[in-house]
């Protein structure tokens, strides 16, 4: 005869618990399992929550968590604009992203309230306020390794003391011009991925120079050029990036006239400036641009990669 033993869910380990919950959106999972019993509450209390905030009404259903447990938020995500969410009693935030950060939000970051913040994403904010202090000033988060800001121009025109930022590994901007650029190589020694629209110089600043910076770092650089950046600027960009591994290039703008542009000249460019090139794609787009490239053009590109014997793990010119 078999015996059987009736067995409850509550008996399940603490590890299957955690399993199940992470299924399911906080949001749910505390609504649903909150107030069972005292295991239940003490597993759930255990969970880091996750939080994406995109209007109104999901926030409202999440007060409660900015109540009652902010310490148990280690990530938080607000896709749209609120000026009075509060994020300053969440103080073991590792993530956050403001796709429209107010300016007490700003403040909050900049009095080091999240100092186990690794990921900082700031896509628009207004522009009197000094994002660079974040990471070049003796109030930078020392443990910022992944950055999103919309600009950084205004801040080194100041021309007051930085300090370098060690930790930071991946950064992008909305835009920058070249001078930008080179003064994050200088202070960010540890960057190994850049992404920025690349804009025009303003005139008093072209005849800045800088040190002769050979980034050892980086390898991974995405720009799209905008007005008025000729190939000079992207030539003497990637002079100082001599280990770059991945290039992601985009042309797409309605102004460029074909007297400052030449596919072959980009060709040598890229491969003179960059010998540890892996793979890199450049997209052209020829509706939205003055350009007439010719088979030609396409067929000595072709044959300056042969000639350079480049082994490429992707390859990817579109227009």
């Amino acid at each position: 005869m078999i015996f059987s033993k009736m067995t409850f869910i509550e008996y399940l380990p603490d590890e299957l618990w955690l399993k199940i919950f992470s299924y399911v959106p906080c949001l749910d999972l505390f609504h649903s399992f909150s107030g069972l019993n005292q295991r239940i509450e003490a597993i759930l209390h255990s969970k880091r929550l996750k939080l994406k905030l995109k209007n109104d009404l999901i926030y409202e259903k999440s007060k409660v968590f900015f109540k009652e447990l902010p310490e148990h938020i280690d990530s938080l995500s607000i896709y749209y604009y609120h000026q009075n969410i509060d994020i300053s009693p969440l103080k073991n935030l590792c993530s956050l992203h403001l796709s429209h950060a107010t300016d007490k939000q700003i403040e909050d970051i900049k009095s080091h309230y999240f100092k186990y913040l690794k990921q900082l994403d700031i896509v628009v904010c207004s522009i009197n306020n000094q994002l660079g202090d974040i990471i070049f000033s003796d109030k930078q988060l020392n443990y910022l390794t992944t950055c999103w800001l919309p600009n950084l121009d205004c801040y080194f025109k100041d021309y007051k003391s930085y300090q370098p930022c060690l930790t930071l590994q991946s950064l992008r901007l909305n835009y920058c011009h070249r001078n930008t650029l080179l003064n994050l190589l200088y202070y960010l020694p540890n960057l190994t991925s850049f992404e920025s629209a690349l804009v025009s110089l303003p005139s008093s600043d072209q005849s800045i120079s800088f040190p002769s910076i050979k980034h050892s770092n980086l390898i991974c650089l995405k720009i799209s050029l905008r007005v008025d950046v000729s190939l000079f600027d992207l030539d003497s960009i990637l002079l100082h990036m001599p280990y770059l591994e991945q290039l992601y290039l985009t042309i797409d703008r309605s102004n460029i006239l074909q007297k400052d542009f030449d596919l072959v000249e980009l060709t040598n460019i890229i491969q003179n400036r960059t010998p540890n090139m892996k793979k890199y794609d450049i997209k052209i787009n020829l509706l939205s641009t003055n350009l007439k490239i010719t088979h030609n053009d396409w067929k000595k590109t072709i044959f300056l990669y042969a000639l350079k014997n480049m082994h490429l793990a992707e390859t990817t010119i579109a227009a």
